[in-house]
């Protein structure tokens, strides 16, 4: 989650980061929905600066729908400020009630799909202003339960302290919805491999699972001692070490038990895995979320269409790293909705009540679905480069019905005051952070603004 001001507004409002949407968009003061009056709104009486552009959107996510129309006025993030065309929300479904959020801040790569903003996301805008160097993030998300509160976000440039060795790198899969898709190049558990061929992997910050077809899912699940399947979770033992894989490009990168193993069933020694047997695409694309995220650090490069991982240091090397340039930090308060902090300050959300079970079951009760941010909206067409599957997207109302509603919070924050320009704070639930400004210098030597901001990555269930 990201505290961000917008126009002359006086008001912090809150954003979910999400690389698997490119809209930005907030809660309208004209919103009449229980949703938005639970959460704080914008329009016109907060901001004499706001243009109304009037193109409608609507936009239909894992967690419900959202639409409005659009606006434009001056984005201001931590030590940024550019113009932005944005959506004000003048309906949002049930789903958004629970969620301390006013709006999403995407971060994926630009969708065509009908009903969506067509418009520069906030890393193109920072740069094409020539705020920031280049179209690339950074993210090092931490863990709520560490109390480390040492997740990050760079904008411009990726930081090397929080990562060893190169990046890996992954061309991103051309497609119309804006995803950073990348090719997998096999999965496992342990030290077996499953040899899985032409798969793909949205990469999604907004969702603290792994969702994963089911024959697959259950593939994986057999790799570990005493699995068991209940529709599309799996039940695992809540003491097991053994670590899930999956490989991009030539690495292959451990998700720990600490991250894939879930919640605990009441009154036994079994626990939910995070990962889950369900298609939330085409049949070849599975959908990437924290659960393996916060065991790498993540680059996005817009200008090269590529997605990165990085090996993440360890967390004494991270803390005794030091930063070129001139930093600036920004402290950081943690609060169940808001705080009362100064503007130039960043907020985030405490955390918010953990899974209290996980997707159908008949041996459940009261069952919850975990989805994701990833907008559904089917694409006119979508380019799979494998020879064999497809990717088409699947039917909004299919992966809507008959849903209980719940939540589960994930968000995070740097305590590094170490970074390079660009700089935002995360972490998988809401966690207090620090920020950092450093200078940054384009080719032509000119000085760049750099940027370090709070952030927190806040995973939707319902």
């Amino acid at each position: 989650m990201v505290a961000v001001n917008i126009g002359t507004s006086k008001e912090e409002y809150l954003l979910l980061l999400d690389s698997a949407s490119s809209n930005v968009w907030v809660m309208s003061e004209d919103c009449k929905t229980t949703a938005c009056n639970k959460h704080t709104t914008f329009g016109k009486s907060d901001s004499s600066s706001l243009k109304a552009e009037n193109t409608k959107f609507s936009i239909t996510y894992g967690t419900g729908t959202v639409s409005g129309t659009t606006a434009s006025d001056t984005l201001h993030f931590s030590s940024l400020s550019a113009n932005l065309t944005f959506g004000l929300a003048t309906n949002a479904s049930s789903e958004f009630e629970s969620y301390a959020m006013d709006g999403i801040l995407g971060l994926g790569r630009g969708s065509k799909a009908e009903g969506t903003i067509v418009a520069p996301q906030a890393v193109e805008v920072f740069a094409n202003a020539k705020l920031i160097p280049a179209k690339i993030s950074g993210l090092a998300l931490g863990r709520y339960k560490d109390g480390n509160n040492d997740g990050e976000l760079n904008f411009g440039e990726l930081n090397k302290d929080r990562y060893e060795g190169d990046i890996n790198w992954i061309d991103a899969v051309s497609n119309e919805r804006g995803f950073w898709e990348i090719a997998i190049a096999d999965a496992g558990a342990g030290d077996k491999v499953l040899g899985v061929k032409n798969k793909i992997g949205i990469i999604d910050t907004g969702s603290a699972f792994v969702f994963v077809p089911e024959q697959e899912a259950i593939s994986i699940h057999k790799l570990i001692d005493r699995s068991r399947q209940a529709e599309e979770n799996f039940i695992v033992p809540c003491s097991t070490k053994t670590p899930i894989t999956l490989k991009f490009g030539s690495q292959t990168y451990n998700i720990t038990a600490a991250d894939w193993v879930g919640e605990k069933l009441p009154d036994s020694d079994e626990c939910f895995s995070r990962v889950i047997g369900r298609q939330t695409f085409g049949p070849d694309q599975w959908l990437i979320g924290t659960t393996f995220l916060k065991n790498v650090y993540t680059a996005f490069d817009m200008d090269k269409s590529r997605v990165g991982f990085g090996r993440v240091k360890s967390a004494n090397s991270t803390s005794s790293s030091s930063s070129s340039g001139s930093g600036t930090s920004i402290p950081f308060t943690s609060a169940s909705v808001r705080t009362s902090t100064p503007t130039s300050t960043l907020t985030s959300v405490s955390p918010l009540e953990p899974l209290t079970s996980y997707p159908s079951s008949k041996t459940l009760t009261n069952p919850i679905y975990p989805s994701s941010t990833a907008p559904l909206l089917p694409a006119t067409s979508t380019n799979n480069p494998f020879p064999t599957g497809g990717s088409n997207s699947s039917n909004n109302n299919n992966n809507n019905s008959n849903n209980n509603n719940n939540n589960n919070g994930n968000s995070g924050n740097s305590g590094n005051s170490n970074a390079p320009q660009g700089t935002v704070s995360s972490n998988d639930k809401a966690e207090p952070t620090q920020n950092s400004l450093a200078p940054a210098v384009s080719p032509s030597g000119s000085a760049l603004a750099a940027l370090s901001v709070a952030v927190g990555v806040l995973a939707f269930a319902f």
